[in-house]
């Protein structure tokens, strides 16, 4: 009898192996590579992903709707904007090898793609846009300078833990919980 293959299922499997080839050897990681440390053929790559740029497009919208996912189960526990963003920022501390490897892949392509003079994918913008709007509701923010603030702070928090001199990311996170609900009561009274 025939093994029966889960089509989307295998795919996924090889788009969450692949994220450790990209953090391993970079962007310019070839798709005979990938095949290589997958333990599959190129041709079997090929048949699920039709350039090296798909793979990684796909891995990315993969792991971000993972991402999103689990951030929303921690963060739609916490009833206040100070608990949601401390349960953000503990999930982050807790992962936060995962993250530091994305943080690297993303920067790595993102210079990639500058030296080929490529523009950002459609893909790449639909899937940051994806990311904001989750942000939105599971903070309850819809001020899109205030998110962009909250995201940069997120980056270098990471990138800060490279370099092994940034604070603690959880304690980081209680400080922008202060500051953000300081921030926004006082423009809320602004408003009223």
């Amino acid at each position: 009898m025939p093994k029966i293959v889960d089509h989307v299922q295998y795919r996924k499997e090889l788009l969450h192996k692949s994220f450790d080839l990209f953090a391993e050897k970079g962007y310019s990681v070839t798709m005979r590579q990938i095949a290589q440390g997958l333990g599959v053929s190129t041709g079997t790559l090929y048949h699920y992903f039709p350039s090296k740029e798909s793979l990684f497009e796909q891995l990315v919208v993969e792991l971000y709707e993972q991402d999103i996912l689990q951030f929303g189960s921690e963060i739609k526990q916490a009833n206040t904007l100070s608990e949601r963003i401390e349960a953000g920022f503990q999930l982050l501390e807790k992962h936060q090898d995962y993250f530091f490897k994305q943080m690297m892949v993303w920067i790595d392509f993102s210079q990639h793609q500058d030296r080929e003079g490529k523009e950002y994918s459609d893909v790449l913008k639909q899937v940051e846009e994806k990311v904001y709007t989750a942000m939105a509701d599971l903070l309850g923010i819809a001020d899109r300078d205030l998110l962009l603030f909250v995201s940069s702070l997120v980056d270098g928090l990471i990138i800060g833990q490279m370099y092994g001199e940034a604070p603690s990311i959880a304690r980081q996170g209680k400080l922008l919980a202060k500051m953000l609900t300081a921030y926004l009561e006082k423009e809320q009274r602004t408003l009223n």
